[in-house]
């Protein structure tokens, strides 16, 4: 059985999510963060890195949000949660997750951690944070504009609901208490009440007890 290491509202609920719609059987083991568990010995034995999230499958144990999706994906084809291998679709979904993973999520981190880059500046850092972060959001925004005007469907990559999805809502909703978070754009806030009400996102939601907002 799948096991997820996790923390509630983390960069976990992405395949918290995925896990759920899966419809898979699957153990979660909640880490104290607060209490510093994910670097005690017996975590970093799991995983060196000392960060959350982390899946077990049997003996293969994979660590980062993305490489884990990617991997329940492709492990369970038939729940149709990413493109097929080979398939046109396949690339674009492999550029918006490393894309979301290394200039969203970063940014997202740099805004709500300055102080990991630099004790001094902090304040200028978070200020051109949120700057990098507003233009991100509207590039995904512009995106769901052209889907829109295009009929090419009602999520990110078209007609089906992918791990694309699920990782812009987890995001998404770490700009929730932000000066213009991603609901406040046109296109963004008809998009995300579609994923954060599927029914496995709410049972995520309601297991990791995330209350309303959800974005």
């Amino acid at each position: 059985m799948y096991q997820l290491y996790y923390c509630r509202g983390k960069a976990s609920l992405t395949p918290h999510m995925l896990l759920e719609e899966l419809g898979i059987p699957f153990e979660l083991v909640n880490v104290d963060v607060k209490n510093n568990q994910h670097k005690s010995a017996e975590y970093l034995a799991l995983n060196p890195v000392g960060k959350i999230p982390l899946l077990t499958d049997g003996e293969t144990v994979i660590s980062e949000t993305a490489a884990i999706c990617f991997y329940l994906s492709d492990k369970n084809p038939d729940c149709n949660f990413g493109p097929l291998v080979g398939s046109p679709q396949r690339g674009e979904f492999y550029q918006w997750l490393f894309y979301l993973t290394s200039t969203l999520q970063t940014e997202l981190m740099t805004y709500f951690m300055p102080q990991k880059y630099s004790e001094c500046g902090k304040a200028e850092i978070r200020e051109q944070a949120c700057k990098n972060i507003a233009d991100t959001l509207d590039l995904i925004d512009n995106r769901l504009r052209r889907n829109r005007q295009e009929g090419k469907g009602p999520y990110f990559l078209g007609q089906d609901c992918t791990v694309v999805d699920l990782f812009i809502l987890m995001l998404a909703r770490w700009t929730r208490d932000m000066p213009y978070p991603a609901r406040a754009r046109p296109d963004f806030g008809e998009y995300l009440p579609r994923i954060a009400y599927r029914p496995a996102v709410q049972r995520a939601f309601a297991t990791e007890k995330i209350d309303a907002p959800f974005y």
